[in-house]
């Protein structure tokens, strides 16, 4: 699997939207699930919501994920109002 790539900003998101978006190429094998469950991602295949409703524009199921296809993955503010941080040794910490 291919690492997360670019970062997005969203400026002006509401509250409790992504603060910003990293980038996924999708490799052959690839689903929301696997991606999700990818311990660089969210390490949680149960995520795989998050991923779909920010594709919505490119994925009209969860189903029709296509190798060479350029996903945003959400970062930030969680759906459960958390957020996550970035360390400055890259580490990855959730805050509720």
């Amino acid at each position: 699997m291919a690492p997360p790539e670019t970062e997005l900003d969203e400026p002006g998101a509401p509250s409790g939207a992504p603060s910003h978006y990293d980038t996924y190429v999708v490799q052959k094998g690839d689903s929301l699930w696997s991606i999700a469950a990818n311990p660089e991602i969210y390490g949680k295949a149960s995520k795989w919501r998050r991923i779909f409703d920010a594709n919505r524009d490119l994925l009209k199921s969860p189903d029709r994920v296509r190798a060479g296809m350029t996903l945003k993955i959400p970062r930030g503010e969680s759906e459960d109002g958390g957020s996550t941080t970035y360390d400055d040794d890259g580490g990855i910490t959730y805050k509720k």
